[in-house]
């Protein structure tokens, strides 16, 4: 009889270590997609506050509300204006979602809390249709160069970049509001930024002498 208790009692031992050991396996995964969502979600904060993202768009809508607020904008006020447009162009800001969409796929956001989730499928959501607007506007380009050209269409050209503009300085500084949101949440004290920004060895970024 003691003998069966003991080999029952010993079987739901090992069954529980089996799980603890699983639960810290995951638990130590959903760490680390942690951090590589911070360390993401950090480096494309970096990239729209840089000023070839959201300062140059800034730059440009001004130009062109000035531009579309006159009341019979001609093509030689408008020329000037789509010349500082075409000197560099829009900059489409190359934001990454490869961690995301890793995490995603393997189930660990699954592990994570709700609220977390949630903040974090809004981000790439809206980083998504950052990236669809900014593809409409150029297939719609071909069309507003005409107008412009033959002079018919000068004010539809001039309002259109500036509705775009508009569009997208709203939606990337949304998204650096989402951004701090999100780090605020993942990271309130910093240590997952400090400890991707550290060092290690064989990770390449180790100094010798």
């Amino acid at each position: 009889m003691f003998e069966s208790l003991l080999i029952v009692f010993s079987l739901i031992l090992a069954l529980g270590l089996t799980d603890w050991a699983e639960d810290r396996r995951t638990a130590e995964r959903v760490r680390e997609a942690r951090a590589y969502l911070v360390a993401e979600i950090a480096a494309n904060r970096a990239l729209l506050v840089d000023d070839q993202y959201l300062p140059h768009h800034r730059r440009l809508n001004s130009l062109f509300r000035q531009a579309s607020d006159a009341e019979r904008p001609t093509q030689q006020q408008a020329m000037p204006v789509f010349q500082a447009l075409f000197e560099t162009g829009i900059h489409v800001a190359p934001l990454r979602d490869a961690v995301w969409r890793s995490a995603s796929s393997s189930g660990l956001t699954a592990k994570m809390p709700l609220t977390e989730v949630f903040l974090l499928s809004d981000i790439y959501r809206q980083q998504e249709q950052l990236g669809r607007m900014s593809e409409t506007f150029v297939t719609g380009i071909p069309a507003l160069l005409a107008g412009l050209e033959n002079g018919t269409g000068v004010k539809a050209a001039l309002t259109a970049v500036n509705l775009h503009l508009g569009d997208i300085t709203a939606s990337e500084a949304g998204l650096i509001r989402q951004y701090d949101a999100a780090l605020a949440r993942l990271d309130p004290d910093g240590r997952l930024r400090r400890e991707a920004a550290t060092p290690r060895p064989g990770d390449g970024r180790a100094t010798t002498r």
